[in-house]
């Protein structure tokens, strides 16, 4: 266990486990209760504990018949037609010796291609007497419309900030990694989703590998073995461009340049701090256009400090009019 990365090593195993989204929980844990298994779509964000939840649920249903009775595929490796029609099918076909219902989980299924999602639904039909299919993916219009109408629908969103802390904490506390309340918080900000709690789990691996038992993990030293700008700085950023201080401005986005950022860095972080700042919506709605609009060059491989500035200078225009 020890040789295991973190995200797996403390990969929730049962339901109890899980950390948010209770009331998709609870309707889990009565289909286990009342052995009245629909197949099942979880739809949420990257991270959201959607694979945990689904495999926690054929654990704690097949128990001792898991790994004979639960076939796992992620359908964006295996996502063609001769998938479905070789491994899936086979394993539908197979008799049970049980009254418990086969579970094929199909992780990422809006990768599949919809040649094989109608394969697939033609399976779903002809094995309902004893086969169920839990499809997991990060985009349900990707999922063709007979296929959703089959299956019991849940989306896996947000998760309370104190559920993620606590959980983050226990792991800290479990692998002896020794961690302020700041660090903590720090490590939540810097997650691009904030539902994705394999990202932070992630950083935390990142602290364990570059700092020994006996250091005192504080901000600062998150910070700097991430690879994003720190939301402070971001935040004294748009501080002094809404208080006309231009000039300090620019002085802070070259500091970060030196440090070695992307103009595309800044720019994801100053959107996120925008979107959680206390100004009026038009005015968020016009920054997080322009930073949009600049972006897109970002991306084409434009990183200059001239293009960053023409973004700062456009942003401080609209902080300070009366619009």
């Amino acid at each position: 266990m020890d040789e295991l990365p973190l995200i797996e090593k403390y990969r929730p195993q049962t339901l109890d486990d899980i950390i948010g989204n209770k009331n998709q929980l609870h309707f889990l844990r009565k289909f286990i209760e009342t052995g009245n298994v629909p197949n099942l779509l979880l739809n949420g964000e990257p991270g959201g504990g959607k694979t945990s939840a689904v495999l926690a649920f054929a654990r704690t249903y097949l128990g001792d018949l898991f790994s004979t009775y639960c076939l796992e595929l992620n359908a964006s490796d295996e996502r063609g037609i001769d998938v479905v029609r070789s491994k899936i099918r086979i394993f539908s076909q197979r008799m049970a010796v049980t009254q418990k219902y086969k579970i094929i989980i199909l992780d990422e299924s809006d990768n599949m291609t919809q040649t094989a999602q109608l394969a697939l639904k033609r399976i779903m039909e002809q094995y309902e007497d004893s086969t169920r299919f839990f499809f997991t993916c990060n985009s349900i219009e990707s999922i063709i419309p007979a296929i959703q109408s089959k299956c019991k629908i849940m989306f896996f969103g947000k998760i309370d900030k104190q559920d993620i802390v606590d959980r983050l904490n226990y792991i800290c506390s479990k692998e002896k990694i020794k961690i302020t309340e700041e660090a903590v918080d720090s490590v939540i900000e810097l997650a691009n989703n904030r539902v994705d709690i394999r990202e932070m789990v992630n950083k935390l691996e990142m602290i364990k590998a570059n700092f020994s038992e006996d250091c005192n993990i504080d901000k600062d030293k998150i910070y700097g073995i991430c690879d994003k700008p720190s939301p402070y700085v971001v935040k004294e950023l748009l501080v002094s461009l809404r208080n006309g201080e231009l000039r300090d401005g620019i002085e802070m986005v070259n500091r970060l340049k030196d440090d070695g950022f992307t103009n595309n860095d800044v720019s994801l972080t100053l959107s996120t701090e925008i979107m959680k700042g206390d100004l009026d919506e038009l005015k968020k709605h016009k920054l997080i256009f322009l930073i949009s609009q600049h972006n897109v060059n970002f991306l084409e491989g434009n990183d200059s400090r001239l293009m960053m500035g023409n973004l700062l200078c456009e942003m401080f225009n609209v902080l300070k009019s009366d619009f």
